[in-house]
C-alpha cells in the first residue's frame, strides 16, 4: 500500500539519520534533501564542529560558518556550534567575524587568540579549552591570570600551550577551577606538576606535553613512587602538532584521545603495570 508516511517510528528514524550524520558528516548536505523532517533533525549537526584552517587558503568550513552567522538567528549559532578548532595564522579581523557569535562553544582550540576574546566569549561556558597564555590577557607586564571569571567555571580540561617552569602567582587561581579534572602544559617538569597536583586537589591528570617523537628528554625519577601514591597522576606524553587535531576529533567521537590515554596510563601505574616504576611518561610499548 502506498503511503507518504515513514515506515519506521519517527524516534528510530531520527536516531538512524543522526547516527549516519555523525559517522559520515560529508553526507549531511545530501541528507538535508531527503525530507523536511530529516532536514529539521540533521541541519543542526552540520554546525556542531568546525576545524578552521588559514583563511588565506579559502577554508570552505569558514565560509559555511560565516554564511550561517549572516542568515540564521543568533540563537541558532549559539545553540548548535559546539566545537571549534582554529588552526594557526588567523588574523584578528577574521576571528572577529565568528568568535563573538559562538558563545555556546563546548570545546575550543585556538592557537593565536587576541585579548578581546575574553569579552567576546564572556557568556560562554566551555568544558574544554586549549590555548596559549595570551588568551587570558596575560603578558609578563600584566596582572596575574584571572581564572575566577564565570567563563572558566565549567572547565574540565585545560591545555595551555606554554611551559610552566615554577609555581608563580600567575597560576594561583588554578585552584579556583572547581570543575577542572585534566590539565596540560608544554614541557612542565615533574616537580612543578606534583606541586600543581597538591594545589588542585580535584585534578585526575596533569600532562606534560612535548613535540617531536622522542621521550629521551624526560629524566627518570630517583625514587620510585608507591602504586597508590596520588603523584601517579602526573603523565608525560609526546604529541606532534600533526596529531593534535586528529586526537581532538577522536575525542569528540568518543574515541581515545590524548586525555583518555593519560587516564589509561595513570590506571596502569596504579596497578603496577609500568616498568620501571619511576617512569611517568607514555611509551609505544604501553599500547595505549
Amino acid at each position: 500500500m502506498d503511503s507518504v508516511q515513514p515506515l519506521l517510528p519517527p524516534e528510530l528514524e531520527r536516531a538512524i539519520f543522526e547516527m549516519a550524520a555523525g559517522l559520515h558528516p560529508d553526507a549531511i548536505p545530501n541528507m538535508l534533501l531527503v525530507a523536511a523532517r530529516v532536514h529539521e533533525w540533521i541541519e543542526p549537526l552540520r554546525y556542531r564542529t568546525f576545524i578552521l584552517t588559514d583563511p588565506a587558503s579559502s577554508c570552505p568550513r569558514l565560509r559555511v560558518l560565516q554564511r550561517a552567522i549572516e542568515s540564521k538567528p543568533a540563537q541558532f549559532i549559539r545553540d548548535n556550534v559546539w566545537h571549534l578548532f582554529v588552526e594557526p595564522n588567523y588574523p584578528q579581523d577574521t576571528l572577529n567575524t565568528f568568535i563573538p557569535f559562538c558563545t555556546g562553544v563546548r570545546s575550543l582550540v585556538i592557537f593565536e587568540p587576541h585579548t578581546q576574546m575574553l569579552s567576546q566569549l564572556e557568556t560562554a561556558r566551555p568544558q574544554r579549552l586549549a590555548t596559549p597564555i595570551e588568551f587570558f590577557g596575560h603578558t609578563e607586564e600584566s596582572m596575574p591570570i584571572n581564572l575566577t571569571l564565570p567563563m572558566f567555571s565549567s572547565l574540565t580540561h585545560l591545555d595551555v600551550f606554554e611551559p610552566i617552569l615554577a609555581i608563580s602567582p600567575s597560576w594561583s587561581s588554578l585552584a579556583f577551577l572547581a570543575a577542572l579534572t585534566h590539565l596540560a602544559f608544554l614541557g612542565t617538569s615533574y616537580d612543578v606538576g606534583v606541586a600543581l597536583l597538591g594545589m588542585c586537589h580535584k585534578l585526575q591528570v596533569i600532562l606534560s606535553m612535548r613535540g617531536g617523537r622522542s621521550t629521551d628528554e624526560w629524566p627518570m625519577l630517583s625514587v620510585s613512587v608507591d602504586a597508590d601514591d596520588w603523584e601517579h597522576r602526573f603523565v608525560g606524553m609526546v604529541l606532534t602538532t600533526e596529531s593534535y587535531v586528529s586526537d581532538w576529533e577522536a575525542g569528540l567521537r568518543g574515541e581515545s584521545d590524548f586525555w583518555a590515554r593519560a587516564d589509561a596510563f595513570v590506571t596502569m601505574r596504579r596497578r603496577g603495570e609500568i616498568e620501571p616504576k619511576s617512569r611517568y611518561w607514555i611509551e609505544d610499548k604501553d599500547r595505549i
